[in-house]
Parts: C-alpha cells; structure tokens; sequence
C-alpha cells in the first residue's frame, strides 16, 4: 500500500527522472513498469533501457500502442511514429539482448482487444 503518491514530472528519458523514479521503485519489493509516453522506436527503447530492469521477476513492464506497427501507414500523419518506427519495434529490439524478458501472449489472448500485442513483458529472470 503507498503511503503517498509523489508526482514526477519532465521526460521519462531525463537522467533526473530516470534518478527519481528508481529511488522510488528501491523502496517496494515488487515493481510493474507501464511505458505510455512518446511512442518512437528510439525513446521507447531508451525508456526500456531506463525503466525495464526495474520491474521485479515474475512481474510486467507493459508497452503501451504496440499496436501502432500493425496500423496502416497513414494512420498518424501528423505523428513521428508509424509502421517501423513504434513500440512494437522497440520491443523486438530490446528483447534481442535482454533473455530476462519474455513476451507473455497469454495476457493479450485473454482480451478482447488491447492495444499492446506483443507489450507484455514478463520478467522471468
């Protein structure tokens, strides 16, 4: 149970935030990361460098808009994200050298629908 809520704000790719936040996850024995920010290859990627190893074994960090790369093209026409360019492509990215995380399917096949396919990231190791 939290004792108080603290809002952080400024970048989630900001050293400082980056700083803050990990002083705040080293105080609970289990961590669940949610990244719902900008929705770039390269921030998602250097958020999940940031936040990932912070979330406790046998516990998620949750991807938000994967679904962004199974979208058409002109979908986001005023956006910097699309098809190659998104979450879902930072995922696959990161998974690629961190063997801690698995993609969980089970989770996205029990919705109906979600806006995460392949974003749910279960720390098994």
């Amino acid at each position: 149970m939290f004792s108080r809520i603290q809002m952080i704000e400024g970048s989630s790719i900001d050293p400082a935030v980056i700083a803050q936040v990990k002083d705040i996850a080293k105080q609970h024995p289990r961590v669940l990361v949610c990244l719902d920010s900008n929705h770039t290859h390269d921030h998602v990627l250097a958020e999940l460098e940031a936040y990932a190893p912070l979330v406790s074994v046998g516990s998620y960090c949750v991807v938000f808009d994967t679904i962004i790369e199974d979208m058409p093209a002109d979908m986001f026409p005023d956006r910097p994200w699309g098809p190659g360019n998104n979450p879902k492509t930072a995922v696959w990215q990161y998974l690629e050298s961190h063997p801690e995380f698995q993609i969980d399917k089970t989770i996205e096949h029990k919705l109906l629908i979600t806006v995460a396919p392949d974003g749910y990231l279960r720390r098994v190791g």
